[in-house]
């Protein structure tokens, strides 16, 4: 039958290695910077565990058994497993790995990021794949049960056990085709109220932002057509008299992309919102996704 002794641990292995090196009670209590009773009281309970002397006097001091010879061996061993295990800290390599990370991403991210992000896998972890995903209202239990990494855009706020990190600040313009018939150089709350708009509904923007900054000024839009993302948004601008409220990012990407496109200011103001990266406290050391997140934080700095 196996026996058991309790409070076997790390200081009571050191201890009998130190005694196994020093042949002294007295010289390991210095080394060890305990009391040689307390030295004693651990000997003495270890014989009793193992019905061994394990260490005897003899005229060139505390000799060890054949069988302590034995256990010295084994401790040493375990001795050196634990400290490696309390050591450890997980490795990754980005250059080498082949993990698929996957990323929720809001429609906005899609056309803006996404891109840049690529270019980013590409360059330092080239074995990799990327796999995205729209944020939804399942995104938070995804995160947490871990088959989702990372989700970026402007959220609700998550309940406890969840981390965000501060990406940037964004705000809305309004964006129309060049040649509009009826706006030039300035838009005014006048024109605003009377044009008709191409309205988005998107998850994972400052969308509830603009809405209640329209609320608050008595706002009404005029609906031409109601779109469920911005995916298709450009293509509507392009080609009517329509305007749209669109975060000032993506009308910077259009503008970048030559689409016919022009952008003015809104007529009434409206806050700036924050878009952050969020993730689950359980993957908050994991290396693999610490790089992920340190790749993602440089695309904004």
């Amino acid at each position: 039958m196996t026996r058991l002794l309790d409070n076997i641990d790390l200081k009571t292995l050191h201890l009998l290695l130190e005694l196994h090196q020093t042949r002294s009670v007295s010289e390991t209590a210095e080394n060890l910077h305990v009391t040689q009773s307390s030295i004693s009281m651990t000997l003495a309970r270890l014989r009793k565990h193992f019905n061994d002397a394990l260490f005897v006097r003899t005229s060139i001091g505390m000799e060890p058994t054949s069988f302590a010879e034995e256990l010295i061996i084994r401790a040493s061993e375990v001795s050196m497993k634990l400290k490696a295990l309390l050591g450890y800290e997980a490795e990754f390599d980005a250059g080498s790995t082949k993990r698929v990370f996957r990323i929720a991403l809001a429609d906005v991210g899609q056309i803006v990021t996404l891109p840049v992000l690529i270019s980013e896998f590409q360059a330092h972890a080239p074995n990799s794949m990327l796999q995205v995903s729209l944020i939804s209202d399942k995104t938070p239990s995804l995160l947490e049960s871990g088959a989702l990494d990372l989700a970026i855009g402007f959220l609700p706020p998550f309940s406890a056990g969840f981390f965000q990190q501060r990406l940037f600040l964004d705000h809305f313009v309004c964006v129309l085709r060049e040649g509009h018939p009826r706006i030039s150089e300035k838009l005014t709350l006048e024109m605003f109220k009377e044009e008709l708009h191409a309205i988005i509904l998107p998850n994972g923007t400052g969308h509830s932002v603009l809405e209640q900054a329209m609320r608050d000024h008595r706002i009404d839009r005029k609906c031409g057509i109601e779109i469920p993302n911005f995916l298709g948004i450009s293509a509507v601008i392009e080609h009517t008299d329509y305007l749209a409220v669109v975060p000032s990012r993506l009308a910077e990407h259009w503008q970048n992309c030559k689409l016919g496109m022009r952008t003015l200011p809104l007529p009434f103001e409206v806050p700036e919102y924050m878009v952050m990266m969020h993730w689950h406290e359980r993957y908050k050391r994991s290396p693999e996704l610490n790089w992920l997140r340190s790749l993602v934080s440089g695309i904004y700095t």
